[in-house]
């Protein structure tokens, strides 16, 4: 228990209880009448003997009485606290999770993040007065909302002007940020009464406890771990029926280009089936006929923890449970401009940011594809492959050709004039944003080389789910030899040896490399039905994908790239939200942007003198902050979190209580009173 007002509680007590006994100390003054007999007047009589000054107070009820309703009153003026969880660190970071889960809706008709605010208010103006704290808001990228400091209203303003964002929670860079802060922190103070980060002795290392306020659903929690202080999870949120969409693609025909395919994969994650209606529209206008609805009947959620009932007999199941929870969805039209393809759900749930999803699309052409190779036989492999599919644009050039080209034959519009390049033995730093395939040679990026060779070696592992290697029969294929890969941790292993991989996939802002490491001579890869396999896989998944442009669809959070046409010297981004930003290119360069915490359509208008303008859409596209039921269970890599939950008080104030007892007593002392004098 504490008592934040108790210098004043000891004070009252020193004026008010000396007062109260000096009224019982005092003598009676009283006036003489003569009567005629003292029969009746014994007990006044008593009164005169016991009421002198300075004599030994009597047994009195009502003086004790008078003591426990003062004593109540000022225990309640002491602002007396009744401390239901442990004394907070000195040093204390607080971590409020404002994902796209965050924004799901309570029954109260506030967000989650509303909620994890109070509580996390309530929280800093309940410690002590020598703490110190700091705020940190993440999302997919954190960012600091105050550094250390022991001033209250800085930490409570800084927890108020959190705003919501439609990111995924990932804890990867903001768990290190915190551990960062809280390292070697001392009792140097700077202003506003931060507290300093100093490289100290040992001695005055001084690690912070985490607060962690959230609905628990971290997308990588167990591939984190805490290194420094203690962590405590708060939880908050109840609602857990949500329909969202999980899985968006546009493509277009490369056969037929004016051909659009949009497939939506849409979930259920509630207890109980729901019925949807799934629209789609273009620019912002439904397509005409009844294609452009479809009714969607979706089962309930399963919990992968439970055992599966499949064997239980047909009967005891309900006819619900029977319908799967997810659903997929194929519109197919004709459109032969550009534009934004939207398609939306229609269903009052919680969560309304997986509800709708966006794809810009251009204008459609002909598939346009390069082929560089100083060698004949490889150029007939490629050339044939190539005729199979009916490509209608192929163009070959050596090596030497390709280097000396001028920038006019290999750019349009600030990316590569080929939807995709095929290289062969032929290492190069010449790739303006666009799709490559190397055989036997690399990118010249950073990340990327080639470090020796390996002979002998089996192919042990091909990744068939992927859309390059799907119908890829790896078995039987021979590599004699292929280059040992250094590859940045994001690229993708396809194909892979022992100890290395055979063919990788690496995305970059603007490029798309695979990387096959062998050459095609050392190998029977050209001679197996899996090579006009591969070769078709790349130029749907690659080429087709570039008539789309696939890297103008990203998650919030993440930074787009647009190359700057010529002549651009500026741009102007119009967020979803309406806000415009303006800001500085370089022409011919790649331009970046990352203020993208919200889902929608993004504008980029750069001033040149055609005023090019780029379309981007960010969607959230993610289970795991679609599936809006709280964890229960939280965990930071193989170490389970304290959890509590966030609406719980911290701290119980007690002097209603008080007050309560005061005029209790008050009673009991009236009644008391009353009743002597009735004696």
């Amino acid at each position: 228990m504490t008592f934040l007002s108790w210098p004043i509680g000891l004070l009252f007590a020193g004026l008010t209880i000396p007062l109260l006994l000096l009224l019982y100390f005092l003598k009676l003054r009283r006036q003489e009448r003569k009567v005629s007999s003292t029969f009746l007047w014994k007990k006044a009589v008593q009164d005169l003997q016991v009421n002198a000054p300075f004599q030994k107070l009597r047994k009195n009820l009502l003086l004790f009485l008078q003591l426990l309703l003062l004593a109540a009153l000022l225990f309640g003026i002491s602002e007396p606290i009744a401390n239901f969880t442990r004394a907070s660190q000195r040093n204390i970071v607080i971590m409020i999770d404002r994902s796209a889960s965050m924004k799901t809706i309570e029954a109260d008709g506030r967000t989650r993040l509303e909620h994890a605010q109070q509580a996390a208010t309530e929280f800093v103006s309940r410690l002590p007065d020598n703490s110190n704290a700091m705020v940190i808001a993440f999302g997919s990228v954190p960012s600091v909302g105050c550094t250390f400091t022991d001033d209250k209203r800085r930490l409570e303003q800084a927890v108020r002007n959190i705003e919501p964002s439609d990111e995924r929670s990932l804890v990867g860079e903001a768990l290190p940020l915190a551990i960062a802060y809280s390292t070697n922190l001392v009792e140097v103070k700077g202003a506003e009464g931060s507290t300093v980060p100093s490289s100290g002795s040992p001695l005055s290392q001084s690690f912070a406890d985490i607060e962690f306020f959230s609905d628990g659903r971290i997308a990588d929690a167990g591939q984190q771990f805490v290194t420094r202080g203690k962590m405590r999870f708060y939880r908050v949120g109840q609602t857990a029926d949500n329909v969202g969409i999980t899985a968006f693609d546009v493509r277009r025909d490369f056969e037929r280009p004016g051909m659009l395919s949009v497939f939506v994969q849409v979930e259920n994650f509630g207890p109980t089936a729901v019925k949807a209606d799934i629209t789609i529209a273009l620019d912002g206008k439904p397509l005409p006929g009844p294609g452009s609805i479809r009714e969607l009947h979706l089962g309930p959620a399963r919990d992968p923890a439970q055992p599966s009932t499949t064997s239980a007999p047909a009967a005891a199941a309900s006819i619900e449970s029977q319908i799967a929870s997810a659903q997929n969805v194929i519109f197919e039209f004709h459109h032969e401009s550009g534009g934004v393809v939207q398609v939306e759900l229609h269903h009052d749930d919680a969560l309304a940011v997986d509800n709708i999803a966006s794809a810009p699309i251009d204008p459609p052409r002909e598939v346009r594809v390069l082929t560089v190779s100083a060698r004949p036989a490889v150029e007939r492999f490629f050339g044939k492959a190539l005729r199979a599919l009916e490509v209608p644009d192929v163009t070959t050039m050596t090596p030497e050709e390709y280097e000396k080209a001028p920038d006019a034959g290999l750019i349009r519009e600030g990316r590569s004039a080929f939807d995709l390049v095929l290289l062969d033995n032929h290492d190069t730093d010449r790739l303006p944003p666009g799709n490559y395939l190397f055989f036997g040679c690399v990118p010249r990026v950073d990340g990327v080389a080639a470090t020796g060779e390996i002979e002998g070696q089996p192919i042990i592992f091909g990744r068939q789910d992927d859309p390059l290697m799907r119908n890829v029969n790896y078995d039987g294929l021979y590599v004699t030899r292929w280059r040992k890969l250094t590859l940045p941790e994001h690229a993708l292993g396809l194909l892979e040896g022992p100890d290395s991989r055979v063919i990788a996939l690496l995305s970059d802002p603007g490029h798309r490399y695979v990387i096959c490491a062998f050459d095609l001579l050392d190998s029977n890869f050209p001679l197996k039905e899996a090579f006009p396999i591969f070769i078709q896989n790349a130029v749907g998944y690659l080429a087709s994908g570039g008539l789309i442009d696939v890297t103008r669809m990203f998650r919030p959070g993440e930074t787009l790239a647009a190359a700057s046409p010529a002549g651009a010297t500026e741009v102007e981004v119009v967020r979803p939200d309406g806000h415009i930003d303006e800001s500085p290119v370089r022409a011919g360069g790649t331009f970046t942007y990352a203020r993208t915490k919200d889902a929608g359509v993004y504008r980029l208008t750069f001033n040149d003198a055609a005023k090019t303008t780029e379309l981007f859409a960010a969607n959230l596209l993610d289970p795991e902050e679609s599936r809006i039921s709280p964890n229960e269970k939280f965990s930071i890599g193989a170490e389970a979190v304290e959890s509590v939950t966030a609406e719980t008080k911290v701290n119980q104030p007690l002097w209603p209580y008080a007050v309560l007892a005061a005029i209790a007593i008050l009673i009991v002392e009236w009644w008391v009173y009353n009743k002597r004098v009735m004696i």
